[in-house]
């Protein structure tokens, strides 16, 4: 396949192309999109070609997850690219990753309890984080640019009765990969104050440096929440799935989605997708972080350090965290700017908790993310005159 290919999304009920005006107003629909967290990639050929298979079919009834061939994807997965062994007991369907989260905050400390988390954050962890009693701990970026947490400040919340830490690895926004380092040092308070961590490793295949998953150090506090959505390009087809060692933990989930919320049958494209992707994908996912990485490059070549803008390649995800600090531009302006002007749809750092970035989403094909780029040049040289 060609990252290159132009493929026209309108028309199709995507949430980027054809839902502007739900985030960025009235008469935002012909803007340009660089927003949600899916890509404008077609997925791979072995995918497509397996749900033609499964649609030749015909009947589409009542599925299952719970067999040999989409476990020993999973596990597949984990030992041949992060060297980790994961055990088939341990895997579980989920809807989603959010539901997961959601869920097992809910069934383990209760709405109002106790959880921590980084800022700044994913907004979907902000919308299910509502109901309970949010810690925050601030990532900092360094003089190098990496962004650190504050172990000590962990402590204290964890010394106040926080019980499950909600990571996710690689961060999203911050594109911030956890080293094992910093993990192992994390899971040793997590078993110290007897608190749960909780991995959302959903951006994991798509790293410019080694990722670590929890379970590779520790599989007696730590769940992993995970799909093979986020680097397929398959969220509309359903499905994740959850890495619980813990057999009490795990029989909770379990009784949850099947009894409470009759959701434990699964879409079957969603399974079918998983188990082609894990199997059979991995040099595709090899080509497209290289495509991705080369997209950095260029937005970092064309925006660092114009007119005061700041912007990294970021250790891992396709979402550029552009800082417009040093313009000296007022956030409301600069929105209005990038619509008015740049004519593009470009997410503001305030929704993930900054309020002086940008993200932009470069799961395109360069000559979109180039429109995207020039847009904000625009946007922030009308701004700076």
């Amino acid at each position: 396949m060609s990252f290159d290919e132009i493929i026209n999304r309108r028309g199709t009920y995507s949430t980027q192309w054809d839902y502007i005006e739900d985030r960025f107003g009235e008469g935002t629909k012909d803007l340009t999109p660089f927003s949600i967290s899916d890509t404008d990639f077609k997925s791979p050929q072995p995918i497509l070609d397996a749900i033609l298979q499964r649609t030749g079919h015909g009947i589409f009834g009542y599925s299952r997850w719970n067999h040999d061939d989409y476990k020993n994807s999973i596990q597949k997965w984990y030992q041949t690219r992060y060297k980790t062994t994961i055990e088939k007991d341990w895997i579980v369907y989920s809807p989603s990753v959010i539901y997961s989260i959601s869920t097992l905050l809910e069934r383990l400390i209760g709405l109002g309890g106790k959880v921590m988390t980084h800022t700044p954050r994913y907004d979907g962890f902000t919308k299910i984080l509502k109901p309970f009693n949010l810690y925050e701990v601030e990532l900092k970026e360094d003089e190098d640019g990496v962004y650190r947490t504050d172990f000590f400040k962990i402590e204290d919340g964890f010394k106040d009765g926080v019980k499950i830490f909600l990571l996710c690895n690689p961060e999203n926004p911050t594109g911030k990969i956890w080293s094992y380092f910093e993990l192992e040092k994390l899971i040793g308070l997590c078993e110290k104050y007897d608190v749960i961590l909780l991995s959302d490793d959903i951006h994991m295949d798509i790293a410019r440096k080694e990722v670590t998953p929890i379970l590779k150090i520790n599989s007696k506090r730590c769940v992993i929440v995970s799909s093979a959505s986020k680097t397929f390009n398959t969220p509309a087809l359903g499905g994740s799935y959850a890495l619980i060692p813990m057999q009490e933990i795990r029989d909770i989930f379990i009784e949850h989605i099947k009894e409470r919320d009759s959701v434990a049958s699964p879409t079957i494209f969603g399974v079918i997708s998983t188990i082609t992707a894990y199997n059979s994908c991995g040099e595709w996912v090899d080509e497209l972080n290289k495509y991705l990485t080369k997209s950095c490059e260029y937005v970092v070549n064309e925006l660092d350090g114009y007119k005061g803008l700041k912007v990294k390649i970021p250790e891992a995800t396709y979402l550029m965290w552009i800082d417009f600090k040093d313009t000296n531009i007022k956030l409301e302006d600069l929105k209005r700017a990038l619509i008015e002007v740049g004519k593009v749809a470009v997410m503001s750092g305030e929704n993930y908790g900054d309020s002086y970035k940008l993200r932009l989403n470069i799961g395109c094909p360069l000559e979109k993310v180039k429109i995207g780029v020039e847009g904000i040049k625009r946007s922030v040289e009308k701004l700076c005159k």
